[in-house]
């Protein structure tokens, strides 16, 4: 129930937000607020008219989301789940579950980031992960967290670059096949991985100009090599952990490895390379201009108001010791993380197969007595599902490395020798699983 006190804040917020927009050189076009209650959540909602602006991402971006929250005083999310809308949070941080192990049911293709204040999953399909910075204290979480991120990503074909001065984030992985390059240990050797990067972007864009049919990104790109039976190019994790630290031995924000991010930042989306600044802590000084690339911010707690607030993470500085995993992001709010086991990372290939189900293996394994090619109209006939169902299915396969289309075989699906490696010798861990999400009739 929404207090009388409730209200009249919620009216104050609605009267404000208006000039706020339009002290940023925004149109304030409001449709019109909502007061919602969401698992015992108040907030006010404030709905923008998309038809009274030009630039809709304008409206959306993390410096003004961070001025709204700093002008009006109060946690300020954005839901564009329906149109374009402001939530503006009346209620204290709500309480989040402790823990929550990374589902083994997660599909491919997506970053699984964590379960929001709905008690919903939230994720971020790869390419539209953009670029992450990850900030914590000692014991927050943040490792934890990067190591699910390289986890899914590797389990997805994503190659990494890593620096880890301290040794102790990613120690597992020494000369693990999905590195590009032995995992830097010293700030020279970071910005070694960074211009390894920007190496990699200059040899895509060359790629995607002699390419037939102009592709204008790695995501048009591969599908077109695909069709011609070429290889696709893997999308690469660029992470630097204690980033601080290390920008500080190489001249901050405005140094040789800041300029370099900031390079990466603006060019690497394009061709498939996300950087990840992870840090305890950073000054506006030692951002520099690495902070306008920044798609995602995920703060767990953190020292300073201050940073919180200028990171579009107001709240991250009142997270509890006791509460490891729990983040304030600039995308969804507070976030409770996915938990992994960092010795998931070492178990070589059965840590990192993604999950199969009994019906998805059934079938592959009638694909392989019909000389391995797998049709919508095999699905259709095996399952019983539509062909709408069927499709998707075969997409969400192709993702996962599962099955690729064969140019010889008129494009038709073949099961691929990864799928036909693992139905040979399927794993004994959570890899294989009977809660896997296929989409069934």
């Amino acid at each position: 129930m929404i207090t009388h006190r409730e209200q009249r804040v919620a009216e104050t917020l609605a009267y404000r937000l208006p000039g706020v927009l339009t002290r940023r050189g925004l149109k304030a076009p409001i449709r019109q607020f909502l007061l919602s209650e969401v698992n015992g959540l108040k907030m006010l909602i404030a709905e923008v008219d998309l038809g009274g602006v030009n630039y809709p991402e304008r409206y959306t971006t993390p410096e003004v989301l961070s001025h709204l929250r700093l002008e009006m005083g109060v946690p300020v999310y954005l839901s564009q789940v329906k149109g374009l809308r402001y939530v503006l949070l009346l209620s204290p941080l709500p309480q989040m579950p402790r823990r929550v192990e990374l589902p083994p049911d997660v599909p491919s293709g997506q970053f699984a980031v964590g379960v929001g204040v709905s008690g919903r999953g939230l994720s971020l399909a790869w390419e539209d992960l953009q670029h992450l910075a990850v900030l914590g204290a000692t014991g927050s979480g943040k490792s934890v967290f990067l190591q699910s991120l390289v986890w899914q990503g590797l389990r997805d074909g994503l190659r990494l670059l890593l620096s880890d001065i301290e040794g102790v984030t990613f120690g597992m992985l020494t000369d693990h096949p999905g590195l590009l390059a032995p995992v830097a240990e010293t700030p020279a050797g970071a910005l070694e991985r960074v211009e390894q990067a920007l190496a990699e972007c200059e040899r895509r864009a060359k790629l995607l100009r002699e390419a037939p049919g102009h592709p204008q990104n790695l995501k048009q790109y591969n599908e077109r090599i695909q069709t011609e039976g070429g290889e696709a190019l893997p999308r690469i994790l660029v992470i630097v952990d204690e980033a601080s630290a290390v920008l500080s031995a190489m001249g901050r924000g405005r140094g040789e490895l800041g300029e370099a991010l900031a390079n990466l930042g603006w060019r690497g989306r394009k061709y498939g390379v996300h950087f990840v600044f992870a840090a305890q802590e950073f000054t506006k000084e030692l951002l520099g201009p690495v902070r306008d690339q920044v798609g995602m911010a995920v703060c767990f707690r953190v020292r300073s108001a201050y940073l919180a607030t200028h990171m579009g993470c107001r709240g991250a500085e009142r997270i509890p010791v006791d509460r490891p995993g729990l983040a304030i992001t600039d995308r969804w709010g507070p976030v409770q993380t996915y938990y992994l086991d960092a010795g998931r990372l070492g178990q070589g290939k059965e840590g990192l197969q993604p999950p199969v189900s009994e019906a998805e293996r059934g079938w592959f394994l009638q694909a392989l007595k019909a000389g391995g090619r797998l049709s919508r109209s095999n699905l259709m006939a095996w399952s019983g599902m539509s062909e709408w169902q069927a499709r998707k299915n075969l997409e969400a396969w192709a993702m996962r490395g599962w099955v690729v289309k064969e140019p010889q075989e008129d494009n038709a699906f073949v099961v691929t020798e990864k799928m036909r490696e693992w139905l040979s010798n399927p794993p004994t861990s959570p890899a294989y699983s009977n809660h896997s999400n296929p989409i069934e009739a």
